[in-house]
């Protein structure tokens, strides 16, 4: 399961739909992963709360798309130099987002949009998402 992007404890299946933000699916299971951490290894100590503080600009539309390529790098280092399965698939669910719907992660960068309409901070107005005309 892991080649599948699956986290450590992964046992249930969770169904998602296109009301799903992936950036936000990833910062959930990252910031499990961060607050169950031990601390013992700088891998998870430092490199989860960076990887998440990526993950909150772009969930802000204040990240580039030079952070993703540091996210990813990021994510590969965690995931190999961790001493625990904790630490070693923490990333996965970042990586597993960003593999497969990074257009997702691009539309909150570029177009400061989050296409499932759950990313707060990219709201202009409150109804923006409902609105007949575009804003």
């Amino acid at each position: 399961v892991t080649a599948l992007g699956a986290i450590m404890g992964s046992g249930g299946l969770v169904v998602m739909d296109e009301d799903s933000c992936m950036v936000d699916v990833a910062k959930f299971f990252l910031q499990f992963t961060r607050d169950e951490s031990c601390g013992k290894c700088t891998p998870c100590r430092a490199g989860i709360p960076e990887m998440l503080e990526i993950l909150n600009k772009v969930s802000l539309g204040e990240a580039t798309l030079e952070d993703l390529d540091t996210l990813e790098e990021l994510g590969e280092m965690v995931a190999s130099a961790s001493l625990c399965g904790l630490g070693q698939t923490s990333p996965n669910p970042v990586l597993t987002t960003l593999r497969h719907f990074r257009e997702e992660y691009e539309a909150h960068i570029i177009d400061k949009k989050c296409p499932a309409a759950v990313c707060l901070g990219l709201f202009r107005t409150p109804c923006q998402h409902t609105c007949p005309v575009e804003l």
